[in-house]
C-alpha cells in the first residue's frame, strides 16, 4: 500500500509539478518545507491551498473532429466518411516535410524515378513497355514528392501509377492510388469547381477498379464519395442541387437496391436501375428484380454506417425524404445480414423520428406496428420504448407527454444519448399536429378533432355546431331557478324558447312532414 501511495505521488508530481504534491497536506506522502523547520518559534503554518489543476489543452478544431457539423461549408468526402487525410490532425505533418538541401536532394530523386518510369513505358527495338515497373517508379516518385509537400506533383504521379496498375489488372493497387489522388485533390490549390470534378472523377475510377475485382462494398463506398465530391464546399444550410442529389440517391441504391428498400417511395430524383418500364408482365418483372436485388445487396461489415452517415448529412440540409430513403437502405442492409440487434433498433428509432419530423404520424405508427414490432429483439429495447412514447404523444397531440419523452432527464435519456447528435436535435424539433392538450381536459376532444371526416360528416357537424350555438344563446336569457317569475313572464319566456327551438329544427331540416300516401281500399 505504501508503494502504491509513493507511485501515485510520483505520477502526480510528474504531471502537475511538485507544488501540487506538497500542497495536499497529506502527512504520509509529503514532508514539511525547509523554511518551516528552520523557524521552530513560529506556529506550524497551515498547508498551502492546492493550486488549480492546469486546464486541459484545447483540441484543435479540424474538419475531422466531432464538431464538424458546426462548420458552415460541406467538407470533402474523405473528411465525411474517413480517409488517410481525415484520420490525422493535419493534412501533412509539418515535422516530416523536408526543407533546404534535403528537399532538393529528394526532388532530384523523384525526378530520377519519373525518368525511369518514362523509360520503362518506351518501346524499343529489343524491348516493349513494362507497365508494372513504370507503376512502381511512379509510386516511388509520388512518395518522394509527398515528403517534400508537393501536392500537385504527388497527385499527378498517383494517377499515373493507378493507370499503369489498372492496365495490368492490379485493381486493388489502382483503386488505392486513385483514392489517394482524390484525397489530395480535396486539399489542392485549384478552383472549387475543378476540385469537385477531379474528386468526383477519381473516386468513380476507384469504384470501377473495385467493381472489376468483385469488391461491391468498396465500390459502393467509392461511388458515395464521388457523389459527395459534387457538393464539396457548398453551404451547409443550402439545399443540394439536383445533380448532386441524384448522384447521392443513386449511390444509396448501389448499397441496397430499391426493390428491397421499404422507403423507396421517398426517393426524390432518378429511377431505379431495377425498374423495367417496357416489361409486359409487370408482376413477373418485379419478382425478377427482387431476386436480382438480393444478389447485389451490400451486407458487409459497417456498410450500414456509411448509409447512416449519408442520412445525417441529408438531415443537416433539411432533405428529410432523402434522409429517410438512406435510413431505409441501412435498415434493409441490417435486416438482410440477420445478426444485428442494437444497431437495428437504433435504425428503427431513426426511421420513426424522421417520419414524425415530417409530420406523418400515421405512417410512423403503421411502420412501428407492422414492421418494427415484428422484430423480437426490438420489443424489449430502450429505443422501442422511446419510439412508442413519441408516437403516442403525437397521436394524442399531447405536448407535455412529448416533452417528457424527449427530455434529457426523462425516462428515455439513455436511448436519447445513444442517438447521433443531429438526430437528438431533430427530436427536439418534432411538433404535434394541432393545439397542445391542456391539463384537466378529457382525451376524447383531441382525438375527435384529429380524426379524418368525410364531406357529409363535416356538413352535419357544422349544422349541429350552429344549432348548439343558437341553443346556448336562447338559453342565456332564461333566468335561474332561484328567481321567482310571475305567470305572464313565465309564459312569455316559454314561448320565446319554443320559437327558438322551432327555428333550430327548421334549419336542421327535421321539420319536414312527410305526406301520408292515400291508399285506395276500394
Amino acid at each position: 500500500m505504501a508503494n502504491y501511495k509513493r507511485d501515485v505521488a510520483a505520477n502526480r508530481d510528474a504531471l502537475f509539478g511538485e507544488a501540487v504534491g506538497k500542497g495536499t497536506g497529506k502527512s504520509g506522502t509529503t514532508r514539511p518545507a525547509a523554511s518551516s523547520r528552520s523557524a521552530p518559534s513560529q506556529p506550524h503554518p497551515k498547508p498551502a491551498p492546492r493550486p488549480a489543476a492546469p486546464a486541459p489543452r484545447p483540441i484543435s478544431s479540424t474538419a475531422s473532429s466531432p464538431d464538424d457539423h458546426i462548420s458552415s461549408f460541406t467538407p470533402g468526402p474523405s473528411k465525411i466518411f474517413g480517409g488517410k487525410i481525415s484520420t490525422s490532425r493535419n493534412t501533412t505533418p509539418l515535422l516530416s516535410l523536408l526543407t533546404g538541401q534535403a528537399k532538393i536532394d529528394k526532388m532530384a530523386e523523384a525526378q530520377d524515378y519519373r525518368l525511369r518510369a518514362q523509360k520503362a513505358m518506351t518501346r524499343g527495338i529489343f524491348s516493349r513497355p513494362d507497365p508494372i515497373s513504370a507503376a512502381n517508379y511512379y509510386k516511388r516518385a509520388a512518395d518522394a514528392y509527398k515528403q517534400c509537400g508537393e501536392n500537385r506533383l504527388e497527385r499527378l504521379h498517383r494517377i499515373a501509377s493507378g493507370d499503369c496498375q489498372l492496365g495490368q489488372d492490379a485493381y486493388a493497387s489502382a483503386a488505392a492510388d486513385y483514392t489517394r489522388a482524390a484525397e489530395l485533390a480535396e486539399g489542392s490549390d485549384e478552383t472549387l469547381e475543378r476540385k469537385r470534378q477531379e474528386c468526383h472523377k477519381l473516386h468513380l475510377d476507384a469504384a470501377n477498379a473495385w467493381a472489376s475485382m468483385g469488391e461491391k462494398g468498396r465500390a459502393a463506398e467509392s461511388t458515395m464519395k464521388a457523389a459527395f465530391g459534387l457538393i464539396m464546399g457548398e453551404e451547409m444550410g443550402k439545399a443540394i442541387h439536383e445533380k448532386g442529389l441524384t448522384s447521392i440517391e443513386g449511390a444509396i441504391e448501389s448499397f441496397v437496391p430499391d426493390p428491397l428498400n421499404r422507403k423507396r417511395n421517398y426517393r426524390r430524383t432518378g429511377k431505379s436501375i431495377y425498374e423495367d418500364e417496357n416489361a409486359v408482365d409487370v408482376e413477373g418483372a418485379k419478382r425478377v428484380a427482387v431476386e436480382l436485388a438480393k444478389q447485389n445487396i451490400i451486407t458487409d461489415a459497417f456498410a450500414h454506417e456509411t448509409l447512416f452517415q449519408v442520412g445525417v448529412e441529408l438531415i443537416k440540409r433539411r432533405h428529410y425524404e432523402s434522409a429517410l430513403y438512406a435510413y431505409g437502405a441501412g435498415t434493409a442492409s441490417l435486416e438482410a445480414e440477420g445478426i444485428a440487434t442494437v444497431s437495428l433498433g437504433r435504425a428503427y428509432l431513426s426511421e420513426t423520428i424522421l417520419t414524425l419530423a415530417m409530420g406523418d404520424t400515421v405512417a410512423a405508427s403503421q411502420d412501428f406496428q407492422q414492421v418494427h414490432l415484428q422484430r423480437t429483439s426490438y420489443l424489449s429495447s430502450r429505443e422501442c420504448a422511446l419510439a412508442e412514447d413519441l408516437i403516442r404523444a403525437c397521436t394524442a397531440m399531447d405536448l407535455e407527454a412529448l416533452d417528457e419523452a424527449r427530455s434529457k432527464s426523462g425516462p428515455h435519456r439513455s436511448a436519447m444519448a445513444n442517438l447521433d447528435p443531429v438526430l437528438r436535435q431533430l427530436v427536439g424539433e418534432i411538433r404535434v399536429s394541432g393545439r397542445a392538450k391542456k391539463a384537466g381536459k378529457s382525451e376524447s376532444k383531441p382525438k375527435s378533432a384529429g380524426a379524418p371526416r368525410s364531406g357529409k360528416e363535416k356538413r352535419s357537424t357544422g349544422v349541429v355546431s350552429e344549432a348548439n350555438t343558437q341553443m346556448s344563446k336562447a338559453s342565456a336569457p332564461i333566468p335561474s331557478r332561484t328567481q321567482e317569475l310571475t305567470g305572464a313572464e313565465l309564459q312569455q319566456s316559454l314561448e320565446a324558447g319554443f320559437a327558438e327551438m322551432d327555428d333550430i329544427i327548421d334549419q336542421m331540416g327535421l321539420n319536414d312532414e312527410e305526406e301520408d300516401d292515400d291508399i285506395d281500399l276500394t
